[in-house]
């Protein structure tokens, strides 16, 4: 455990150094020791500065934080269980503006309802047009917005979403977790559980866009279609995630409708309706997965056989040593597992099977 703890802590070091390698002469400034607010430490901040906040709970009472067009850090000291940020329910509760590449790093990110208002985009995190912030290692709870109850990534944005627990948020319409439309964003080693759409999504909605989805467990989701993702006339790329629990009148486990979809070394299993499609081109349809539904037995290496979780009751979803789905992912030695061995399906598998946010 520690092990894998530093490999997460060293992997995301790196992304620090490759999205601010040019920046030079910054500051880190602090809060409350500086700034009394957040947002009076990101108002002062200069392209390239990172903002530690200590550790405490910090309530937005007069407008909810705005990060604007230069690429900084807002990091918490002590991680994302001992730093909370509480919205008002009537915003979102942080909104990455146009041109934004900054990186949030370790809150806990929640929201207070208001009964006189809603927030339309983005209970949680709202990724405006051409935005490509980096969202990690922390926990997005208990938000609540017409579209996109914990993050709406709005046209042409490309955040990086990864290594958080997105649970517990609720859309009145689409994507009770994540809602993409006409945007891009990479989608990784998240947990996204218990989230909840009135209409499609319940886990993430995608919505014509192009989503890179991969090493998630999307568990306990809920919605009319959809129950852990819909994928609305999009581009999406499925590949080694954990889709099981999830509840839907269509497509419990995942709902696909128009556009294309390519779904590799994943494992759609004890959903309700785990698979609908009106219709899967070639191109379209699963390869090396383990789908529950049975449609796609023996086709492009599927299976359908109890995954063999460890303790899927309590949300352990590991693969016991005798799983079918370990060493049963695509064969071509891109997708093999850290130590060299062919692809495991499910979240545990792949070359980024060791980070994650439910190691």
């Amino acid at each position: 455990m520690a092990k894998v703890k530093f490999l997460k802590t060293a992997f995301w070091a790196i992304v620090y150094a490759l999205v601010f390698a040019n920046t030079s002469l910054a500051d880190t400034l602090c809060v409350p020791y500086h700034y009394l607010t957040i947002q009076e430490a990101l108002c002062a901040s200069n392209p390239g500065d990172t903002i530690e906040v200590a550790s405490g709970t910090y309530r937005l009472f007069s407008g909810n934080i705005v990060i604007v067009q230069k690429s900084i850090t807002l990091r918490s000291a002590y991680g994302a269980k001992k730093t909370v940020i509480e919205g008002r329910g009537n915003t979102p509760v942080i909104t990455f503006m146009a041109g934004s590449h900054s990186v949030i790093d370790g809150f806990t990110i929640t929201s207070i309802d208001d009964m006189d208002r809603t927030v339309l985009k983005g209970g949680g995190i709202y990724c405006s047009r051409s935005s490509s912030p980096y969202i990690i290692n922390s926990i997005i709870i208990g938000n609540n917005a017409v579209f996109g109850g914990g993050v709406y990534c709005d046209s042409s944005s490309a955040p990086v979403i990864a290594n958080n627990i997105i649970s517990g948020n609720n859309a009145i319409e689409f994507g009770g977790g994540i809602l993409s439309f006409r945007a891009s964003p990479n989608i990784a080693d998240n947990k996204i559980v218990e989230n909840e759409a009135s209409n499609a999504g319940g886990g993430i909605f995608c919505c014509r866009d192009s989503s890179r989805i991969s090493n998630n467990i999307i568990w306990k989701n809920k919605a009319r279609s959809g129950g852990g993702i819909s994928c609305d006339r999009s581009s999406c790329t499925i590949v080694n995630d954990t889709i099981t629990g999830n509840a839907a009148i269509c497509g419990g486990g995942l709902f696909f409708e128009g556009g294309t979809l390519r779904i590799m070394n994943t494992i759609l299993w004890d959903n309700e309706d785990d698979l609908y499609s009106a219709w899967f081109s070639p191109a379209s349809r699963p390869d090396h997965s383990d789908i529950g539904d049975g449609d796609f037995r023996g086709v492009n290496g599927n299976i359908v056989a109890d995954p063999l979780f460890v303790d899927p009751g309590n949300g352990d979803f590991r693969l016991s040593p005798d799983s079918p789905c370990k060493d049963a992912g695509n064969r071509d030695p891109v997708y093999n597992d850290p130590d060299g061995s062919r692809n495991d399906m499910g979240s545990y598998g792949g070359p980024k099977a060791n980070i994650g946010a439910y190691q």
